[in-house]
């Protein structure tokens, strides 16, 4: 009995000095209004329990609802929220929040530049804001560029950054048309009118993007490809799965659930085919070596980023073999689920706005006249108005809707000392749908909003597509250019049609900005020989 009594004790008192810790600890935080209802245990995590869409729908209410910050509770853990553009710059500039929260983590394999503390996207600018949190561990890849803790997601970026220099991504053009190419012919293998889901074979082309432009390979020609794309969508989506289900956050507990055992099985498969490729690249690496008596010794062939990882730097260091295989499931993961992601958007986009489409058809039809002609980075640039519905596909879809930060030494928020090791959540879906910047019609897609009128004056970090700071998303130039080549062999090519109507998008939570449903589009084929009128016609008659 006695026994028993002094057991109590312990835990009494120890659940009482664990209290105060975590009182004092938090304390600064009383300085910041609070989510309510706040429940024991697991904090504000009743979100946990809805459908995706209805969490990404209270997402969204909460950084709406709450003008600067506002304290959520993820059991003990504390993340402030903020969508204030001065609050986002702040944070994203800050050399002081370059760390990536643990959340990063869940996306796969901790050495990744993604899941990396100080890639994640959250609180972009702030030399205070450099860090991410633990959060972005949950992805599983993290020595990553994406994921990978700030000490060596600054060793990676420094040498990675070459892969994506301006030389290097005009060298890519040629690919990214290549393999538009081959989803019109794709296209063009169905009936006329055909209804699909246009995502199914925009993820396809943009994976053939990223696959050749980073392992210099066709995957999708080679043996076990449905395997490997599978698994990719399994370690990617299982992080979002993770990251809104605070009861999974710790790993003894995960382990035990059937999500583990499916992303672990996922990941042998990426890695398996990932290791392939890498042998397959260092013999042919070196064979090239061998046989490489070039005139000009003083020049460096830029190289695609599989070379690069397999490259030794100046100061004799290399990547290890785990680093390889996350770099490599980072770039290509970040490639495909958001460009792929974002192409199909932009065609449902224009189902939508059907004068968009056609004054896109006719700018595209001005400088590209035919489909025999190859495009140049210049003539791509001087497409404006392709430009400004691109970027307004990214108001309505950023890239990562939700980026968080943890601050790797005390910084002041709002007056408030924060002290180092806390999180910061910004959402970017909020950010670009405040009336106080994009006016009192900001839920309009309208092109125009990128006009150099309206952009004019416009705050600095009002748009956040792609994050910002010294953490923006090392690809993102590769993106646009990938997404704009895309997008102009198949406006010059196709009209869209969709029986989806605008006031029927919703969206589901996940790492980027997915739909609950299919991207459902009728495809109706141009002749070259016609012009938009008679195709209009083909539209106007069909619903008829």
């Amino acid at each position: 009995m006695l026994s028993l009594i002094i057991l109590v004790a312990i835990v009494i008192v120890g659940g009482i000095r664990l209290y105060w810790d975590h009182r004092k600890r938090y304390a600064f935080a009383d300085a910041f209004p609070g989510l309510r209802p706040l429940y024991p245990l697991v904090g504000n995590g009743d979100i946990m329990w809805k459908s995706d869409v209805a969490k990404f729908d209270t997402m969204v209410r909460i950084f709406s609802e709450n003008d600067r910050v506002v304290k959520v509770w993820a059991g003990p853990k504390l993340i402030l929220f903020t969508s204030h553009p001065d609050l986002v710059q702040q944070l994203l500039s800050s050399d002081k929040c370059l760390e990536k929260p643990f959340l990063y983590a869940f996306a796969g394999f901790e050495t990744g530049l993604f899941t990396s503390k100080h890639l994640v996207q959250q609180i972009l600018c702030s030399p205070a804001c450099l860090e991410k949190p633990f959060l972005y561990g949950f992805a599983g890849f993290r020595t990553g560029i994406f994921t990978a803790k700030y000490e060596l997601w600054r060793v990676t970026r420094r040498r990675l950054d070459p892969c994506f220099n301006t030389r290097i991504l005009h060298g890519f053009i040629p690919i990214f048309e290549q393999c538009s190419r081959q989803l019109v012919n794709r296209l063009n293998e169905l009936k006329d009118g055909a209804t699909v889901n246009i995502h199914q074979y925009t993820s396809v082309t943009t994976l053939e993007m990223a696959c050749g432009t980073t392992l210099g390979s066709n995957i999708l020609a080679r043996d076990g490809k449905e395997e490997f794309v599978h698994g990719l969508d399994v370690a990617f989506d299982g992080a979002a799965k993770r990251m809104a289900s605070v009861h999974l956050y710790a790993d003894f507990i995960y382990r035990l659930t059937n999500h583990h055992r499916q992303l672990k099985k996922a990941r042998k498969v990426v890695c398996d085919f990932f290791n392939k490729l890498v042998v397959e690249r260092r013999d042919i690496l070196g064979m090239n070596n061998n046989n490489n008596n070039e005139a000009d010794e003083g020049y460096q062939k830029p190289k695609i980023l599989i070379d690069q990882l397999l490259s030794v730097s100046p100061d004799g260091k290399a990547f290890s073999e785990v680093e390889i295989r996350d770099n490599i499931y980072a770039v290509i993961t970040g490639a495909n689920d958001t460009s792929g992601l974002l192409v199909a958007h932009a065609v449902l986009f224009m189902c939508f706005y059907k004068d968009i489409q056609q004054r896109l058809y006719e700018e595209i039809m001005e400088f590209v006249p035919s489909n025999d002609i190859d495009l140049d980075a210049e003539t791509i640039k001087q497409m404006v108005y392709l430009d400004m519905f691109l970027n307004e596909c990214l108001r309505h879809c950023p890239v990562a809707p939700n980026v968080a930060r943890e601050n790797m030494a005390e910084i002041e928020l709002d007056g408030v000392k924060v002290p180092a090791g806390n999180i910061f959540l910004m959402n970017f879906y909020a950010l670009h749908r405040r009336k106080d910047i994009w006016g009192p019609n900001a839920e309009k897609f309208d092109p125009e909003n990128f006009s150099k009128e309206r952009s004019k004056n416009r705050h600095p970090f009002a748009f956040q597509p792609f994050s910002g700071g010294s953490r923006i998303c090392i690809g993102w130039r590769y993106a646009m250019f990938s997404m704009k080549v895309t997008l102009i062999h198949l406006v010059r090519n196709f009209q869209f049609d969709s029986k989806i109507k605008p006031e029927d998008v919703r969206y589901r939570f996940d790492l980027t900005m997915k739909l609950p449903f299919d991207h459902s589009i009728k495809i109706i084929k141009r002749n070259a020989s016609d012009d938009a009128t008679k195709a209009s016609v083909i539209l106007e008659n069909d619903k008829l």
